[in-house]
């Protein structure tokens, strides 16, 4: 079972939070919490409410589509990614389940959490705000990307 670690440290500048500022990365950390999950513990279950944001501090997660018929492997997140946003920002349903490929630190903060470091830090919220902002860009872009060549290859 997952286990919450009572720990001082502040989050690392991996990912969204490279170019985040420490005092930024601080204020954020109070409202969430570090998570130690175990090789193959469940962090998202695929059909269920996310209501976090995670972002791997070290470890692997892996991504996985579930269907009646089958599993189909999507990837793997990394250390400084994240996953659960687009549940965390619109309150839906994780797409995928996603599990610790290997054993793996997590920080994670709820909808409400964010909410309340906004309200308390609303310069440092915008400075990670902006962050995600252009992370959801690349990944439309990305997506997009491989939608073209799709159609470019299907009509070849």
């Amino acid at each position: 079972m997952a286990e919450i670690l009572e720990t001082s440290e502040i989050l690392p500048a991996l990912g969204i939070l490279t170019h985040v500022s420490p005092a930024s990365r601080a204020a954020l950390t109070d409202e969430g919490e570090f998570v130690q999950y175990a090789k193959g513990e469940g962090v998202l279950e695929q059909e269920h409410p996310t209501g976090h944001l995670f972002i791997v501090v070290s470890g692997e997660l892996t991504v996985t589509l579930r269907s009646p018929e089958q599993l189909v492997p999507l990837g793997y997140i990394h250390e400084g990614e994240t996953v659960g946003e687009m549940g965390f920002l619109e309150e839906v349903e994780a797409s995928a389940f996603v599990a610790a490929a290997v054993p793996s630190k997590v920080w994670r903060i709820s909808k409400q959490g964010f909410e309340d470091f906004l309200a308390k830090a609303p310069t440092s919220g915008n400075e990670i705000l902006k962050e995600i902002v252009m992370l959801l860009s690349r990944r439309a872009r990305k997506g997009h990307e491989r939608l073209a060549e799709a159609e470019s290859a299907a009509a070849e």
